[in-house]
């Protein structure tokens, strides 16, 4: 499990030098002491236009339609060239709580008394990017009617049927309409506290980003881009590169960077030999290559954050299906209550975010358990806390004797040893560290006595169409990744937990009401709650329902998260400013591209050696 890195070699680096240095601050300002960390600041006031940013694709789109599903690559390349009607208000130098929207393309809203209506004035004097056959024509409210549209009748796999009323009559949207060229009109099914950021989210496969009303017909989106963002794709070669130019048309006074290039890059090894030598202003360093790169490139920028979101990661699903003839072992309550106390989070997070390490070299960080969800502050509480958290918190402790009672108390119940069980997962589309994650939960699941054996899923063929979107309705296990359709807290649970949201949501499944039936009748508490959440306008009132939630279910557990995290580091060439000021932007998701849009180039900082 546990990170390779030895820690001895970065502290005395790091302690030699000094307490007072300023070496590798990143124009940021250094924060001194023992770390080296740059402090992150807002040097926005300071930004010029100008320079190129690099850093690595490291898959090359299939297509570029983001409106499709299945490319996460697309997240990035997506909202270089595309905007959204609004956008999540980041946090500065700290991590979103989404909670909050900045207009985008649109400038203004207002929402009915009844929270069903949402009329949308649209920003005045936007063009569309220079490329035909658009043309640089203006921005306008059926773009967004035509793009809904479009959205909704799509041949190809996206999550319309979590947003489309006409699609499922639990889904929120009913229409979305151009009364005018600047207006448009969201009717809503039922008030929804969560519909903003889905507005926002420029995931691939949702609904936020706006195309010009021509995308299908006279503009083919699966070849080209065109739209109102800060930059247009300037060209792509298979295999070697993707440039884009800065807009020079985009309204916004931000989006800094004149060129935008990333070369094809699949291999780490060669990322990090290349972010070495500043050929790449950016790469996602791994945890354990953070010391060793900053000692060797002590000019580097290292900046600490925390990496928050709504969704856990490669939570451990399960399958309600019979296995080999006999009933799944997942129905009984006790053994997902085992599982989770077989657990040794502290171990987990301290092997998988290099925790002794860091705090070896002088670098205190700290420490995250997921509970039925990811990490949003504000939103998500602390099982180690049990005066906050309650009687359940016991199960997120580590706790082997009772895991066993339990375990043990369910076979007997069975009648006889549990069948061996197959462990899904898509090690090629997730990398090896998901890997070594799924092999590590199955060694607590080992640890109680289930005989597990790994299952490769091929991603498009088996994942998409026959795991992660059929809630449950499949034998084994499932370590399932899985995009939330907004970063919104309530949307998550929509997206998990919620059984009326459709076969498209990648929600977990559960084992009916009482936890043991094996039904697709959802758990009857949980959905009553999420009523709740999605009506519920006070911040405070809606808050805690989320925490309601998160007591209850850790109970239930209808699905084992991963332990949890810690802070990370990241790291740049000083040369790009505003780095990793900007958290949580909705319009370039991705860490590789952390603040892109008020990022900006100072040529009197480092950029390689």
């Amino acid at each position: 499990m546990g990170a390779s890195l030895a820690g001895g070699a970065g502290a005395a680096f790091l302690a030699a030098c000094g307490d007072g240095g300023d070496a590798g601050d990143g124009g940021n300002g250094a924060s001194g002491g023992r770390s080296l960390v740059s402090k992150i600041v807002d040097t926005s006031s300071k930004a010029k236009r100008g320079g190129t940013y690099v850093y690595p694709a490291r898959r090359e789109p299939l297509h570029f339609d983001g409106k499709a599903q299945g490319q996460v690559q697309l997240n990035v390349f997506n909202g270089l060239a595309y905007e959204a009607l609004v956008r999540n208000k980041p946090g500065i130098g700290e991590p979103s709580t989404w909670t909050e929207v900045l207009p985008e393309l649109a400038e203004s809203w207002e929402v009915s008394p009844d929270k069903t209506t949402v009329t949308f004035k649209l920003r005045k004097g936007v063009k569309w990017q220079n490329r035909p056959p658009v043309n640089g024509r203006d921005f306008v409210a059926e773009d967004v009617a035509a793009t809904w549209t479009r959205y909704e009748e799509a041949n190809t796999p996206n999550n319309k049927f979590a947003n489309s009323n006409k699609l499922n009559p639990n889904a929120p949207i009913v229409s979305m309409t151009a009364p005018d060229a600047g207006t448009v009109v969201l009717k809503l099914k039922e008030p929804a506290t969560y519909i903003f950021q889905r507005l926002a989210s420029m995931i691939t496969g949702e609904l936020g980003s706006i195309y010009p009303r021509e995308a299908g017909s006279t503009f083919d989106p699966k070849t080209d881009q065109i739209g109102t963002g800060a930059w247009e794709l300037d060209h792509f070669a298979p295999s070697i590169e993707l440039v884009y130019r800065r807009n020079p048309a985009y309204w916004g006074k931000n989006g800094y960077f004149d060129i935008i290039k990333m070369p094809v890059l699949s291999e780490y090894s060669t990322r990090l030999a290349q972010f070495k030598t500043g050929a790449l202003a950016a790469e996602v360093v791994s945890q354990e290559d953070i010391l060793p790169t900053k000692q060797e490139f002590p000019d580097i920028a290292l900046y600490q954050w925390t990496p928050a979101t709504n969704s856990t990661g490669a939570a451990m699903r399960f399958g309600w299906l019979p296995i080999d003839g006999q009933k799944s072992p997942f129905l009984d309550i006790r053994v997902r209550q085992a599982l989770s106390m077989s657990l040794d989070r502290e171990t987990y997070i301290d092997a998988f975010a290099n925790v002794s390490n860091y705090e070896s070299a002088g670098l205190p960080v700290d420490t995250y358990y997921y509970t039925t969800q990811g990490y949003v502050p504000e939103w998500t509480l602390d099982p180690r806390d049990t005066s906050k958290y309650g009687e359940n918190a016991k199960y997120f402790e580590l706790n082997m004797e009772e895991a066993k009672k339990l375990f043990d108390a369910a076979k007997s119940a069975y009648g006889g040893d549990f069948p061996e069980i197959q462990s899904g997962r898509v090690n090629t589309v997730f990398g090896p560290v998901y890997s070594q994650e799924c092999e590590t939960m199955d060694g607590y699941a080992r640890s109680l006595g289930f005989n597990i054996t790994s299952k490769p899923l091929d991603y498009n063929l088996d994942y998409l169409t026959s795991y992660v979107t059929e809630q449950g309705q499949f034998s084994g296990i499932l370590y399932g990744i899985g995009a939330v359709t907004s970063a919104d807290m309530v949307d998550y649970y929509l997206w998990r937990f919620y059984s009326k949201t459709g076969a498209t949501s990648g929600q977990l499944g559960f084992g009916g009401e009482d936890g043991s039936l094996g039904d697709m009748s959802g758990d009857p508490e949980v959905d009553t709650v999420i009523d709740k959440m999605k009506g519920e306008f006070d911040v405070e009132k809606r808050q805690q329902l989320v925490f309601d939630a998160q007591k209850y279910l850790s109970k239930q557990q209808y699905a084992v998260m991963r332990p949890g995290f810690a802070d990370q580091f990241t790291m740049a060439w000083p040369a790009i400013s505003n780095y990793a000021t900007f958290q949580g932007d909705s319009r370039v998701v991705g860490a590789g591209a952390f603040g892109l849009y008020d990022a900006w180039y100072d040529e009197s900082k480092p950029h390689g050696t």
